[in-house]
Order: structure tokens, then C-alpha cells, then sequence
């Protein structure tokens, strides 16, 4: 896909035109991330440093619930912040799906699963990391990722 970016005169209103054959999921998915905040980032403690960086959602793998603190991991850093997860949960673009108590995925970094004797999921991610798909979530992140691949999951 080509992308065009044009810088314009900061008085102008930022705007986004798609010239696309067909709406799919991950059209819907970066609308509704640019609709649904101007600013596409969190604001976090960086684990690492003492200081705050700006996370683009884009960058963010998952987020995790520990010690009344939500951990947010990327390729590069880990991040935190003092929030209850389901007021961030609310704000987070669609890609976004809660599978446990305690995580938040972002779905475009899922590589594949792997079904445990116990019922529940375990996602392997783009990092390599592995968590744990409650099966109270599978229904929902079931649904979801077929929304996205529009043809039904097997597993």
C-alpha cells in the first residue's frame, strides 16, 4: 500500500483520506485509533530511567495488571503507570482485547497459540514472550481475531 504524507501549516485541522477497494477490519482499526484520541500515545514512567516517554500505541505489546501498577511492555523498554487497567482498557484503540484478569494484548502482535490441558490459550507474542488466555476471554478473543483474519479460527 502507498502512503502519502503531507505536512501541513499547524493553524490547518490534521485530516486522514483512505483511497481503498474495500473496508476491512484493519481499515476499521486505524479509524477508530485516530478517532478515537488526538493523541495516540500513553504517557508512562520508563522502568529503565527515571522519566516519562510517550508510548504510540502502535509500539505497545501488552499491559499487564502488578502491584496496582499497569506494566506496559514493548519491543524496547518497560513502562509503568498507576491506573486501575479498566479505565485504560476503555481508552485503548480496538486492537486492544483484555484475556485475563490482569493483561491487555494489543492483537497485531499475536504469532500464534497453543491450547493448555486446563482449557485456557497460551499466546505466543511477536517478542516471544508467552501469556495466558483465561478461558473466561477465549470466546471474545475468538471473535475478535476472526473479525480481523475474516475467516473462522481453528483450535
Amino acid at each position: 500500500m502507498k502512503v502519502n504524507i503531507k505536512i501541513i501549516e499547524k493553524l490547518k485541522e490534521e485530516s486522514c483520506t483512505f483511497n481503498i477497494h474495500k473496508v476491512t477490519s484493519f481499515i476499521q482499526d486505524i479509524v477508530s485509533t485516530l478517532e478515537k484520541s488526538t493523541d495516540n500515545y500513553l504517557i508512562a514512567n520508563s522502568t529503565s530511567k527515571n522519566e516519562q516517554e510517550k508510548i504510540p500505541y502502535s509500539n505497545i505489546i501488552y499491559l499487564e495488571y502488578l502491584e496496582r501498577k499497569i506494566f506496559i511492555y514493548t519491543n524496547e523498554s518497560i513502562f509503568e503507570i498507576k491506573s486501575p487497567l479498566y479505565k485504560l482498557e476503555h481508552d485503548l484503540p480496538n486492537n486492544f482485547i483484555r484475556i485475563s484478569k490482569t493483561v491487555i494484548i494489543n492483537i497485531h502482535f499475536i504469532n500464534k497459540f497453543s491450547v493448555k490441558p486446563n482449557g485456557n490459550l497460551e499466546a505466543i507474542l511477536s517478542n516471544e514472550e508467552k501469556v495466558i488466555v483465561s478461558r473466561k476471554y477465549v470466546s471474545s478473543l475468538k471473535k475478535t481475531l476472526t473479525r480481523y483474519s475474516k475467516s473462522p479460527l481453528m483450535y
